[in-house]
């Protein structure tokens, strides 16, 4: 299981954009990050919040496709497919992603998930 600062997740955060007002700024709400997991996220432009899940076991448990959709994920820098799942978060009812990193460079991206996002 990977181990994840505030300060990590935060930086990771700001490869995407947020749902509302397009920055790419976010911050962790401190009060929420209890032991269970789940924290919230909120975009420092705007102050929209958002779920940051960083129990990824538990997911990965409970989902039976996603472990075969990171399979499948191909990195953005060398192409090796298959990925390491570190934490995801669900910006709106429609964008949800993945941040994951490639087994074999090691590189760190996210990823849209299809499998989240409600249409």
């Amino acid at each position: 299981m990977v181990t994840l600062t505030k300060e990590e997740v935060e930086r990771r955060l700001g490869s995407v954009a947020c749902a509302v007002c397009k920055q790419s700024s976010f911050a962790i709400d401190d009060r929420s990050m209890g032991s269970d997991g789940e924290w919230r996220g909120i975009c420092r432009a705007c102050f929209y919040t958002f779920p940051v899940h960083t129990d990824v076991e538990f997911y990965l448990r409970t989902q039976p496709d996603v472990p075969l959709r990171l399979k499948e994920i191909s990195c953005t820098a060398c192409n090796h497919q298959g990925v390491t799942l570190d934490f995801r978060a669900t910006l709106s009812v429609r964008e949800a992603y993945y941040f994951v990193t490639c087994r074999g460079c090691h590189r760190q991206f996210p990823e849209k998930s299809f499998l989240e996002a409600y249409e």
